[in-house]
């Protein structure tokens, strides 16, 4: 029986990078656990930025791009609670949340299928202020 060895650089390599797709990936289901977890959508990206985020940057994009969709919910969120007094903001408001739940799990997804040196997920349609 053939015994086959992997340097060990190789294996860390590729556990490292793993992990850090699935940390990556933490940052988007971060808004579903926000569901449960109140503020969870603000700690977990500011917490995977400020340490994991210093040493890999594909981490520290995502979080950043999460936190980008937190700071746009937030903002878009206030213009369409003025909206309701006018009506239309109670169907924007269903479509905000609508939105908070489907993209976040795509972009986990997308995030935890990341090959070595892909690009983080862009959120379509939102500003960004964090660039």
């Amino acid at each position: 029986m053939a015994n086959i060895s992997v340097p060990e650089e190789q294996n860390k390599s590729a556990n490292n990078q793993e992990q850090n797709a699935g940390l990556a990936s933490l940052a988007h289901w971060s808004f579903l656990i926000g569901y449960v977890v109140p503020f969870a959508s603000l700690i977990i990206p500011l917490v995977l930025y400020n340490t994991t985020g210093k040493e890999d940057a594909f981490v520290k994009a995502n979080a950043k791009e999460a936190l980008n969709l937190f700071l746009f919910s937030i903002i878009i969120g206030i213009v369409f609670a003025v909206l309701i007094l006018v009506i239309i903001g109670i169907p924007l408001l269903g479509l905000l949340g609508l939105y908070l739940l489907v993209f976040p799990i795509i972009a986990a997804v997308k995030t935890m299928d990341a090959k070595q040196g892909a690009e983080e997920f862009r959120y379509p349609i939102i500003f960004r202020l964090l660039s």
